[in-house]
């Protein structure tokens, strides 16, 4: 999973700062009674300082001026927080905007806000105030994505373990996912990737068997359909409960809805959850065409007919999707010699006839503690058609047995 966060600078350079005032001799001013201990940029105005941040980002901090032609300070350190909140927002206001700078306080766009004139004196100890503020920021959001992480890990293992045939399915779309989004949306990719690692966590409910029935494209019961059709729901539940997965569980539950009214201008989370529930609708309605026999540019070409129903952007973007794999081969191995990495080539059944995993299931840690366990206790056993990698250092001593 990716992070967003902005990177603290090294230790040997100078913090970022963002100056934006409309008076040049003010902003020469500010930069001058900083150099020392901060690197220093100037924008001459709100629309060259929204420019600033977008192009020549990201800034630790970024101090604004209140009274500004365009827009006032309060409404650009608003827009600054919408296009890079992780930087710490100040405003300089003199004593006639005082009420409108506690209302930007209070509605959560500045950190500080100073009175001018400000002495060099004050300002340094807020820039260091705000740089520190960061730096806590910064750490509590690591400390945080990696816990995130570490719960992602863990449902998507406890989906391998009880329901491989959805664990597969949602590694399919992982990738398709990923490949959209990587060109398209690169900066929210942790939230779409994790949407789509755990699309199929409702399926918890389903067996195996009806799961892979409707892999495989057969008809389903009217009870069968409703069961399935509940799923998104299921895993919505389950994620809204974990904080920063809202918007993930969101973009679950809206999957297979048909977007409406594109042209909408949505807020930033409601256009990520569009976002993230279109590249689902999208990566689902291909690879079931896939997994349903269609060839790759057939399933594109029959998703591209159907521009109200999938977006041609990321229908578009799957065009060059490869599957990152180099020279393969195929082998029928012991099942005690399956390996992390290795594709099924056939079904993985116990000797009971559960299904275990699929047919083009990427064999993980899990699966491999799994089937040593059924080895063990007498539940699977015989050999297992495989592709793998004709440079992995296993192949060579798998034939020699």
């Amino acid at each position: 999973m990716t992070s967003d966060t902005a990177a603290i600078p090294a230790r040997n350079d100078k913090p970022r700062i963002l100056f934006v005032d409309d008076d040049p001799l003010a902003l020469e001013g500010l930069s001058r009674s900083v150099y020392r201990e901060f690197k220093a940029d100037l924008a001459e105005g709100p629309e060259a300082g929204l420019e600033k941040v977008k192009n020549d980002g990201p800034y630790i901090v970024v101090v604004s001026d209140m009274r500004m032609p365009v827009m006032d300070g309060a409404e650009f350190l608003s827009r600054v927080r919408t296009r890079a909140p992780e930087m710490i927002r100040v405003m300089l206001t003199g004593y006639a905007d005082m009420e409108a700078a506690m209302r930007a306080v209070n509605e959560g766009r500045i950190f500080r806000f100073l009175n001018k004139p400000v002495t060099a004196e004050d300002l340094t100890l807020t820039l260091r105030a705000c740089v520190a503020q960061y730096d806590l920021m910064r750490r509590e959001k690591e400390l945080l994505e990696k816990t995130l992480a570490g719960a992602v890990r863990l449902l998507s293992e406890v989906l391998h373990l009880a329901n491989p045939v959805a664990f597969n399915k949602g590694n399919r779309i992982c990738q398709y996912v990923r490949h959209i989004a990587g060109k398209l949306y690169p900066s929210d990719m942790w939230q779409y990737e994790i949407a789509a690692m755990l699309s199929e966590l409702g399926c918890l409910t389903l067996t195996p068997d009806l799961l892979e029935a409707i892999h495989a494209g057969e008809p389903l019961t009217p009870e069968h359909e409703k069961r399935y059709s509940q799923h998104p729901q299921i895993a919505h539940d389950l994620l809204a409960r974990i904080p920063r997965l809202e918007l993930v569980a969101d973009m679950i539950l809206q999957q297979k809805d048909v977007p409406t009214d594109l042209s909408r201008s949505l807020s930033p989370d409601a256009e990520s959850v569009r976002r993230g529930a279109q590249m689902l609708r999208v990566s689902l309605a291909f690879d079931h065409l896939l997994s349903t026999g269609s060839e790759r540019q057939g399933a594109l070409l029959a998703l591209s007919r159907n521009p109200a129903g999938y977006d041609a952007e990321m229908v578009a973007a799957l065009k060059d999707f490869r599957l990152s794999r180099g020279p393969t081969e195929l082998r029928a191995i012991d099942v005690c010699d399956l390996r992390p990495g290795m594709i099924l080539n056939q079904p993985l059944r116990s000797t009971t006839g559960t299904l275990l995993a699929t047919k083009g299931h990427e064999v993980s840690h899990a699966l491999v503690k799994a089937i040593r366990n059924c080895v063990e206790n007498g539940t699977v056993n015989g050999t297992v058609l495989v592709t793998v990698g004709t440079g992995e250092t296993w192949v060579s001593k798998a034939a020699a047995r």
